[in-house]
């Protein structure tokens, strides 16, 4: 029964590899488990005859070793073929590539000489003995070689996970840049260019008040397309701005959790002690999980830790969130980067303050403490790393920057 249980996990393991590369793969999971109840079924069979006990249990291992030992090999051998042919070759990792033919050619070996090659004298070539007189070495000293070999490739294979590691934190930073490059942009657009345009029209209607009507109507062309242009700067500015909508910061951070791929990596905690309904404004939301992504990306490229755990807590009009991690930490001599200066001006244009302790083996705990509704609005806006201040948003009115361009104008 462990013999055969044990062939039956290595036909699952391949199957399970070979499923992704397509929907015709799948029937095999249940094939390993179709083989395992005709193996019971024979074993069963075969205790009913008279025949005595050893050679019963002879019989039932041979089964399991044609039924589910010798497939389940083959069937793992092909399936990392496929995988590294299909899937490892056009990332270019020759060493990888050839520790995975390593291994897929031990497990054929190994297929052989555990499906095929039993005690039993059923097909005498293919006995143990017969084997053994053949090449003067104890078979299962063969298996436990291929084995080996077999364990060594899988190790070495798992670079990939680091591989794949590296390409998401790359993905993911290119998106935190874009994605601030993309405000920085807008606010730009925004308060400046869409601005300077509306102005434009604004004292081109003025220059047409004190024109005669004939000469007036040969400015209705120009004023036309800068309203045309200030539309279509209203358009990308709102396609720029389109974000998912997410209805909590729960929700927000429970999805930076996910694309991060923490409960992968390490062990991880959340404790929320806040309403899961609670809402907050976009742009403050947005600033939050800037901050919380940056906290996130440094424990998983620089922490190497086992386990983090993430608070978050509603007390006293104040939202605390707090990012603590039992990796290699830092000492007070190490001179912070880009990403922390980003995450302390985003906590100030939060009216908050951001604490960051840490010791070199112990960890490093993030805090993150801004009042729940007293925001500068105004400042929310303001490009990061700009010590000017920008004119304030007046939301909700259509005209938001109409009054300061007519004092231009006049």
């Amino acid at each position: 029964m462990t013999l055969a249980l044990a062939f039956l996990c290595l036909f699952e393991f391949g199957a399970d590899i070979v499923a992704p590369l397509g929907p015709r793969w799948r029937w095999l999971r249940s094939l390993g488990w179709g083989l395992f109840l005709t193996w019971g079924s024979v074993a069963l069979l075969l205790s009913l005859l008279p025949q005595p006990l050893p050679a019963w249990r002879m019989d039932i291992e041979t089964a399991a070793r044609l039924l589910l030992g010798f497939p389940g090999g083959m069937l793992t051998a092909y399936a990392l073929r496929r995988h590294t042919f299909h899937l490892l070759v056009p990332l270019a990792r020759p060493h990888i590539i050839s520790m995975l033919r390593m291994a897929g050619l031990a497990i054929a070996a190994y297929s052989v000489l555990a499906g095929l090659i039993g005690p039993a004298e059923i097909f005498p070539p293919l006995s143990e003995a017969t084997l053994e007189r053949f090449l003067g070495v104890p078979v299962f000293l063969l298996r436990s070689l291929a084995g080996i070999v077999l364990v060594g490739g899988m190790l070495r294979a798992l670079e990939i996970f680091e591989i794949e590691l590296s390409s998401r934190l790359g993905s993911l930073e290119e998106a935190q840049i874009l994605a601030s490059e993309r405000e920085r942009m807008s606010r730009e657009l925004h308060d400046r260019t869409l601005q300077m345009i509306y102005g434009a029209g604004l004292l081109l209607r003025n220059l047409q008040t004190q024109m005669e009507p004939a000469q007036a109507a040969t400015l209705d062309p120009v004023i036309r397309m800068l309203d045309q242009a200030v539309q279509s700067l209203r358009e990308i500015l709102q396609e720029w701005q389109a974000r998912p909508a997410m209805a909590s910061l729960v929700d927000g951070m429970e999805r930076l959790i996910r694309e991060y791929g923490l409960p992968a990596l390490m062990d991880v905690e959340t404790d929320w002690q806040i309403p899961a309904d609670a809402q907050l404004p976009p742009t403050q939301l947005r600033h939050i999980l800037a901050i919380v992504s940056e906290a996130l990306s440094n424990v998983v490229r620089h922490a190497r830790a086992r386990r983090v755990r993430i608070a978050a807590a509603l007390k006293d009009g104040r939202l605390q969130i707090r990012i603590a991690d039992d990796g290699r930490g830092f000492g007070p001599e190490a001179q912070p980067g880009f990403g922390l200066r980003n995450m302390e001006e985003r906590a100030h244009l939060l009216n908050g303050r951001l604490e960051i302790q840490s010791q070199p083996g112990v960890g490093t705990t993030v805090i993150l403490e801004i009042p729940w509704g007293g925001i500068r609005r105004g400042d929310l806006y303001r490009p990061l790393w700009s010590g000017q201040p920008q004119p304030e948003e007046q939301e909700g009115r259509p005209g938001g920057h109409v009054e300061a361009n007519q004092e231009v104008a006049e």
